[in-house]
């Protein structure tokens, strides 16, 4: 299977060369001169690799990147441009601070000579996998989640997690939900993939429950899930399969998961919050109709999207709007949750202006089971404060 690849720059001189380049190493390739252009079809950045250029007349290379980001593409990235190594070091770690998948910075004057090296690494990886192989997957339980800790800011100790999935497909290694999800996806796998999540969440809270500790744990439900037959009663099976606690249960849903059909949403979300789980509305400020939602259903905790988080101290807008979206919150009487706190900075505005929890790499990157296990011995309990930088 060929893999894809797209040219982002102004120069038709470039676009040519790196097509032909990358042509003679089993790409398909696409070019584009820049923002505007892709802006209208951003279908077209669904791909492997892009290489970027970072003067691009009106726009630049980083304006690019924050609109990789908003779009939350996994392509690798190699900036290629004729700056300096020091701005391109500097592109690159932004690239980097924002999650994306930057592969490095290569001079316009040296494409010919050195792009192979570049090129290596993402053309030795494996094939994308195929429905058969995530159905094979589910089949022998090759998929297992991991947990990144949620954090009470005002206590400063640790009160649950989120349950991130993970495949370690045995030819291709471990996958990320990004190679997961839309698979699953276009397959029509996502109720039986949910349902597996939730299983393991499940067993997951019952192992904790053993150990004495009172923790909630958060899992993501899409809209075919919500619209599935039969839900109540097999949700109501896994519950006492498991003989846990549903309350400890959090259900997280975004803005698209109630698009379909709110009143049918409404009818799915208030019997499973009748049954005890906390409802959560996950990446809020994001969308459209995030504020119908909040008028017409009712959740437990609202979670402010990661896109305002890592801008707040630097950027007088995002904190104004991350602060709003705390007030309403509060006056909605829901916990605040911040997402993707990344550093020191940011931990302290989001404590000092009263958000409830957070979580992000600077507090505590995912974990295995096991290695959930260790670093809250570590702590001594999950349910005392954490005695110094988490």
């Amino acid at each position: 299977m060929s893999r894809l690849a797209l040219v982002v720059d102004d120069d038709p001189d470039i676009r040519l060369l790196c097509e032909h380049l990358l042509l003679q190493r089993g790409y398909c390739v696409d070019t584009a001169e820049g923002l505007e252009e892709l802006a209208r079809s951003p279908h077209r950045l669904q791909v492997d690799l892009i290489l970027l250029d970072f003067s691009l007349g009106e726009f630049t290379g980083l304006d690019i990147l924050e609109y990789l980001f908003d779009l939350k593409i996994d392509a690798s990235i190699l900036v290629i441009s004729g700056c300096s190594a020091g701005v391109a070091d500097r592109i690159v770690r932004y690239g980097n601070q924002r999650g994306l998948c930057m592969l490095g910075f290569l001079h316009k004057s040296k494409l010919i000579e050195d792009l192979e090296q570049w090129l290596m690494p993402a053309t030795s990886r494996p094939n994308t996998p195929t429905a058969e192989d995530l159905a094979r997957g589910l089949a022998e339980e090759e998929l297992f989640l991991v947990y990144q800790p949620k954090f009470d800011l005002k206590l400063n100790r640790v009160v649950g997690a989120e349950a991130l999935l993970r495949w370690q497909e045995p030819s291709r290694g471990l996958m990320s939900p990004d190679i997961i999800i839309p698979l699953a996806e276009r397959h029509e796998m996502m109720v039986e993939l949910t349902w597996q999540v939730l299983t393991l969440a499940c067993r997951q809270l019952q192992r904790w429950r053993r150990l004495g500790w009172n923790l909630s744990l958060s899992v993501n439900v899409p809209a075919a899930w919500i619209r599935s037959a039969g839900l109540f009663e097999a949700f109501d099976s896994l519950i006492s399969r498991y003989d846990i606690s549903s309350h400890d249960l959090i259900l997280e849903v975004t803005e698209s998961t109630t698009l379909g059909c709110l009143g049918y949403a409404k009818h799915i979300l208030t019997g499973l919050r009748q049954r005890g789980c906390r409802l959560s509305l996950d990446d809020f400020g994001i969308g459209y109709s995030s504020m119908m939602q909040l008028h017409r259903l009712t959740f437990d905790e609202l979670k402010v999207d990661r896109s305002f988080i890592s801008r707040i101290e630097q950027d007088k807008r995002a904190e104004a709007i991350a602060l709003s979206i705390l007030d309403l919150g509060h006056r909605l009487e829901m916990v605040v949750v911040a997402e993707g706190i990344e550093t020191p900075e940011q931990h302290a505005l989001l404590k000092a202006a009263g958000y409830d929890l957070g979580q992000g790499f600077w507090l505590a990157r995912p974990l295995t089971e096991e290695s959930f296990v260790h670093w809250c011995h570590h702590l001594v309990s999950p349910l005392t404060p954490v005695p110094q930088r988490y």
